[in-house]
C-alpha cells in the first residue's frame, strides 16, 4: 500500500509540473502551434486533482459477541480518506481515478483495492449518450448510497455492506430534461480463491418527480448466480425520494436485499433510513432514524461467535437515532467541523455482516454507541480551494 501511494504521488507530482511546463512552453509559440496551445489549456481547464479527508475522535461501545461483554473503544482515525483526479482528453472521452488508502491486497479486478475508481468514459455530442468502461460507482438508488462517504457518519446495515465499486461497463441514457437511466454490467462474485465466476446486473435511475424539489434514486441489481453460491438468485432493491422544501433536505429510503455478497446467506435484509437535516449556509444539523431488520428463512439458523458458542437466529429488528451538529465556517467552502451521536437498540448488530468484508463495500464500522468529533476538508488542488 506504502508502494501504491508513493507512485500516485509521483504521478500526481509530474502531471502538475507537466502542466505548468506546457503553460510557459506554449506561451512563446507561434501562430503555426496555436491549436495545440488551445488543446492544452482545454486540458488543464477540465482537469481536477481533489484531495478529500475527514478525520474524527471516535468513542465506540459495543458487543463483539452475543454472550454479553461490552467493549468500549477510544482514538483519532481517518474514517475517510481519498485523493482523486479527473479530467477530459477532449469533448467526448475522459478518464477519472480515485484512490483511497483504506485497503490493502489484489481485488478480483487484478488491481489494488485502493483503487476506488479507474475508468475512461464517453459522452455523445448532444450530451444524452454516456459510457463508462473500467471501475467505478455500482449506481445504487439510494440517497444515503448517492451522498459522499465523508457526509455519512452512520450507514443502514444494506449501505455498509452491499458492493459499490466495481469493475465493468456502463450505459446511460440522459434525456433533455435531466433524467438518467442506465444499465450496467460488472463484477458480481468471486469464490475463496478470488476467481471471478458471476457477473452482476444493475439498471438504475436517477431523475427527479418535480425538479428541484423532489429528486428521485431507484435501482435493481441481481447477480446471475451460475456456480449456485447462493441458496437463491441474488437481488438487491433500492428505492429512495430527496425532498427539497425550503431550508430543509429530507432523505426517505427504503432498500432491500437477498443472498448478495457479503451478507447472510438464505436471509432477507431490509433497511429505511429517513434523515431530516437543516440546509443552512454554515450550520447544517441533522436527525437521522435508520430501521434495519434481517429475516432468516430458517428460523433455526445457526451464527458462530468468536467465543466459540452458537447463537440461534430467526428475526432481528434493529433501530438507530443518530443526530449531528454541523458547521461550516467558510461559506461555500468544503471545510466542515462536526459532533455526532448515535445509539443503535441491539448492540449485536454484528449478525448483519458475515465473516467477509468485502472491500468494495463502504465498510464504515457500526457500534452500538458512537460519539464522532472530527473535521472534513475537500479541496482541488490543481484550481485552488
Amino acid at each position: 500500500m506504502k508502494k501504491n501511494f508513493i507512485l500516485l504521488a509521483a504521478l500526481v507530482l509530474l502531471i502538475i509540473a507537466n502542466v505548468n511546463a506546457q503553460d510557459k512552453t506554449l506561451s512563446k509559440q507561434d501562430s503555426s502551434t496555436v491549436k495545440e496551445s488551445n488543446y492544452w489549456q482545454f486540458f488543464k481547464k477540465n482537469l481536477s486533482l481533489t484531495v478529500d479527508a475527514r478525520m474524527d475522535f471516535t468513542h465506540l461501545g459495543y458487543q463483539d459477541d452475543m454472550n454479553g461483554v461490552y467493549n468500549s473503544d477510544q482514538r483519532f482515525q481517518f474514517s475517510d480518506f481519498r485523493i482523486g483526479m479527473s479530467g477530459m482528453l477532449n469533448k467526448n472521452f475522459g478518464f477519472n481515478f480515485l484512490y483511497s488508502p483504506n485497503a490493502s491486497g489484489l481485488g478480483e479486478n487484478n488491481i489494488s483495492d485502493d483503487i476506488l475508481y479507474a475508468n475512461i468514459t464517453y459522452l455523445s455530442d448532444n450530451g444524452h449518450w454516456f459510457f463508462q468502461a473500467g471501475k467505478g460507482f455500482l449506481n445504487v438508488g439510494t440517497a444515503e448510497q448517492y451522498y459522499d462517504p465523508n457526509d455519512v457518519y452512520t450507514y443502514s446495515i444494506i449501505g455498509n455492506n452491499l458492493g459499490v465499486y466495481k469493475t465493468g461497463v456502463t450505459v446511460q441514457y440522459n434525456t433533455t430534461s435531466g433524467q438518467s437511466f442506465g444499465a450496467q454490467v460488472v463484477n458480481g462474485v468471486a469464490d475463496t480463491l478470488g476467481n471471478q465466476m458471476n457477473m452482476e446486473y444493475n439498471l438504475y435511475w436517477y431523475g427527479f418527480i418535480v425538479k428541484d424539489k423532489i429528486n428521485t434514486f431507484a435501482s435493481v441489481t441481481t447477480i446471475n448466480d451460475k456456480s449456485d453460491l447462493a441458496t437463491s438468485t441474488p437481488y438487491t432493491v433500492n428505492l429512495g425520494l430527496q425532498w427539497m422544501l425550503g431550508d430543509f433536505i429530507i432523505d426517505t429510503d427504503y432498500a432491500v436485499a437477498k443472498n448478495m455478497p457479503n451478507f447472510y446467506d438464505n436471509a432477507l435484509y431490509q433497511s429505511a433510513p429517513i434523515k431530516v437535516m437543516y440546509n443552512g449556509k454554515k450550520f447544517k444539523p441533522y436527525i437521522k432514524y435508520i430501521y434495519n431488520n434481517v429475516r432468516f428463512d430458517d428460523p433455526n439458523y445457526e451464527i458462530s461467535m468468536d467465543n466459540g458458542t452458537v447463537q440461534d437466529i430467526e428475526d432481528a429488528n434493529v433501530h438507530t437515532i443518530e443526530v449531528a451538529l454541523q458547521y461550516y465556517p467558510i461559506e461555500g467552502k468544503n471545510l466542515r467541523f462536526h459532533l455526532v451521536g448515535s445509539y443503535t437498540t441491539d448492540a449485536n448488530i454484528m449478525y448483519g455482516t458475515p465473516e467477509n468484508n468485502y472491500p468494495d463495500s463502504r465498510q464504515h464500522y457500526n457500534a452500538q454507541f458512537q460519539v464522532m468529533a472530527g473535521v472534513r476538508i475537500g479541496f482541488d488542488a490543481l484550481k485552488g480551494w
